[in-house]
């Protein structure tokens, strides 16, 4: 059997004329998000018959993508349409694409409150511990650096200050870190036997979101235990380093870091894939960081 299909004819056409209308009536009820829209204005903006505009619209209505005003009987959009835009949806295509160049386990995480939430997971590691979508971390120091390195020195010494008096030489060890954090768009976790039981333990004690005593002295105490980063002064030729975690910072279009995305090889790296893999994490984090500012304009 023959099919009589021009290739030429159709590459540029839509494979789902149906779903082309469904989806040019979104776009144009959440280009102006805050306006209402009648049924009459829909079908003659989009050229489609008061017929099909009703039927997509009541379709849409029942699934709460679009909201219909009983008493005016215009149109909408729809709360249903915030529970789909979820992060780890919007951003799976870089996550996806970072965890295969990499070769790592790869996390998306944000600031709610005094916690670190995982918010997806994606990719494949031997080594790594699985870590699952709500995993928390308190945001106590020395965890949350590439959030903090950026906010002004009050909040700088709040975070710190909130595992108590940290000694002089703890100081002057995260003062270096932020700085270099800062400078290279980047946050290096060593791996060590301390990393590993504490980091445990905290996920154990932040169910609640809430820092409390015993949160706080276990991470004081993994502070003044174990040396926090690398710095470019470790990171000689042949050197070599036990890294559990990469993570850089997304930021918003004022700047601020709402979200910061991980790489984890839990392995052995010398100081140029150190490098490598901090510039390829900070390169996603970029990436996504500009597409939810885009998309956030767009709302």
């Amino acid at each position: 059997m023959t099919l009589n299909v021009d290739p030429a004819k159709t590459a540029g056409q839509a494979s789902s004329p149906p779903t082309g209308r469904v989806i040019a009536v979104m776009e144009m009820l959440g280009a102006d998000p805050g306006r209402q829209f009648s049924l009459a204005e829909i079908s003659r903006r989009l050229d489609i018959s008061r017929a099909t505009g009703h039927a997509i619209l009541a379709t849409l209505v029942a699934h709460e993508w679009v909201t219909r005003d009983p008493r005016s009987a215009r149109y909408a959009w729809g709360p249903a349409i915030a529970s789909l835009a979820k992060p780890a949806d919007l951003f799976r295509g870089e996550l996806e694409e970072l965890a295969a160049a990499t070769g790592t386990q790869v996390y998306l995480a944000r600031r709610e409150a005094n916690s670190l939430v995982i918010i997806d997971v994606t990719g494949e590691s031997l080594t790594a511990p699985r870590i699952g979508r709500g995993t928390k971390t308190p945001f106590v120091a020395p965890f949350g650096r590439d959030y903090v390195a950026w906010s002004n020195p009050e909040a700088q010494q709040a975070w710190l200050e909130a595992i108590g008096q940290p000694s002089d030489a703890l100081r002057t060890r995260i003062s270096a870190v932020l700085a270099e954090t800062r400078d290279r768009g980047f946050v290096v976790e060593r791996l060590t036997r301390e990393y590993l039981r504490v980091y445990s333990a905290l996920q154990a004690l932040s169910g609640d979101g809430e820092v409390d005593a015993i949160t706080a002295q276990l991470a004081r105490a993994f502070a003044d235990l174990s040396v926090i980063d690398v710095l470019p002064s470790e990171l000689g030729e042949g050197a070599t380093h036990s890294i559990a975690t990469v993570s850089a910072p997304i930021t918003d279009s004022d700047g601020a870091v709402i979200m910061s995305v991980t790489a984890a090889p839990f392995a052995t790296l010398d100081s140029a894939a150190i490098t490598r893999l901090g510039e390829r994490v900070r390169s996603s984090a970029i990436a996504i960081g500009e597409r939810l500012n885009r998309y956030r304009d767009q709302a």
